[in-house]
């Protein structure tokens, strides 16, 4: 009886593991998130029509690729608060990266408008105004995502995933009035505006501790360590980035518009793999980087979670073995069951790169930059054998999968002999 007691009492210890508890929450949203955004375009596509919803499209597209290098800096924006190792430098932290970023997102907003021209052009848009759109869509969202980084570092994964998924509905909300009433991509550009700054509220409010420092503390963090760190967690987000994109795009160039279609719809049923278990890295990097900084052991909890992910992505891989038609008859319906035989081919690549992720995170959050090299030597050579190698579909899901195999066993050996897994005893 003592013994049963006692595995309860270790499995509800497991289960109120700060991993498990935010990987949840962090899971939970993610795939919230992912069944909003599905939602939008899918509502979008047939209230807009092929035309305007392919203008639409190029747009959001040219949106996520504009907000990588962004989305670096939140990176290490968490390691900074995740490691601060008081209220007063936590406090002091904050208040300067809010300063500054507001000037930084300024800035990085004035590119975009300057630049938009050039870019209506590239893309083939008419109206300008979606662009300018655009531009004030970034002044607010890049502030919103400095607040979420804060509540990531904090290990606020609740407020963080209720501020995303409040923005996201009011994204899909508004984008449907707007369109039903007729002011067609305008109207869904603008949604994206006024979510963003609904977001940017809302973030503003549960971080509103945080505007008020103990006393008069100052704090000008070291530029030059956070810029060390900030430049190769770039490139590792275009590297990553490249990785489970640039095939798509390939794709595009060298098939047929059809082929094309069914390898689009294996990508987004692959990234279900990715986006289900990525949440875990996400909450294993600011445990790992405070306990890092804190001298105690994390070592356990690199382990839950590469055995968690492992877990997650063999399940969905076991259902896309199993149900591949049935699959993409309820995601995509019957027009690309054509895809199934290369399900699970897809499945064993995105499950191989989301290992390979989480790999990547951990060095960082253990401020081990130079891992990024990896990443972006495997982004080249798929890139380069894609090129030269495209016979069918299956050739280009190999060649990634073989990328992608590689590029984890480098990891896990540079991260054995190279001492990036610090064992602390």
């Amino acid at each position: 009886m003592k013994k049963i007691f006692n595995f309860q009492f270790s499995i509800f210890n497991l289960l109120g593991h700060p991993l498990f508890a935010g990987s949840f929450i962090m899971i939970f949203g993610s795939n919230a998130v992912s069944f909003l955004n599905y939602l939008y375009h899918l509502i979008m596509g047939r209230m807009l029509g092929p035309a305007n919803y392919g203008e639409l499209a190029a747009i959001i597209s040219l949106m996520g690729l504009v907000g990588i290098i962004p989305g670096a800096v939140n990176l290490v924006i968490i390691k900074q608060v995740s490691s601060a190792k008081n209220e007063k430098e936590l406090n002091g932290l904050v208040l300067w990266f809010k300063k500054n970023f507001f000037i930084a997102s300024l800035i990085y907003s004035l590119l975009v408008l300057v630049s938009s021209p050039v870019v209506a052009s590239f893309l083939k848009i008419d109206n300008l105004f979606y662009l300018i759109l655009v531009s004030v869509f970034f002044l607010f969202s890049l502030q919103a995502s400095l607040n979420r980084s804060v509540l990531q570092g904090l290990l606020k994964f609740k407020e963080m995933v209720i501020s995303i998924l409040v923005e996201n509905s009011t994204k899909l909300t508004i984008s449907i009035f707007l369109v039903y009433l007729g002011f067609q991509v305008g109207g869904a550009i603008l949604a994206f505006v006024l979510a963003a700054l609904l977001g940017l509220y809302i973030t503003i409010y549960y971080l509103r501790l945080q505007d008020r420092p103990v006393g008069n503390v100052k704090i000008s963090p070291d530029i030059k360590p956070m810029l060390t760190f900030a430049i190769p967690v770039a490139l590792q987000s275009i590297a990553v980035t490249s990785l489970y994109s640039s095939d798509v795009i390939l794709v595009k160039h060298f098939f047929s518009t059809y082929e094309a279609g069914i390898y689009a719809a294996l990508s987004n049923l692959g990234k279900i793999i990715f986006f289900g278990a990525g949440p875990i890295g996400a909450v294993m990097f600011p445990l790992i980087s405070q306990r890092n900084a804190r001298g105690e052991d994390y070592k356990k909890i690199f382990l839950y979670s590469f055995f968690t992910t492992i877990m997650l992505s063999a399940s969905i891989m076991f259902v896309y073995w199993l149900y591949p038609q049935l699959a993409i008859r309820l995601l995509y319906g019957t027009a690309y069951l054509e895809a199934s035989n290369l399900l699970i081919w897809f499945g064993i690549f995105i499950s191989l790169f989301t290992l390979s992720s989480l790999l990547i995170n951990y060095s960082l959050s253990l401020g081990k930059t130079s891992i990024v090299i990896l990443p972006l030597i495997a982004a080249l050579a798929q890139i380069i054998m894609i090129w030269f190698f495209h016979q069918s579909l299956f050739i280009v899901i190999l060649i990634s999968i073989i990328v992608n195999a590689l590029l984890l066993m480098s990891l896990l050996i540079y991260s054995t002999y190279g001492k990036f897994i610090h064992v602390r005893r």
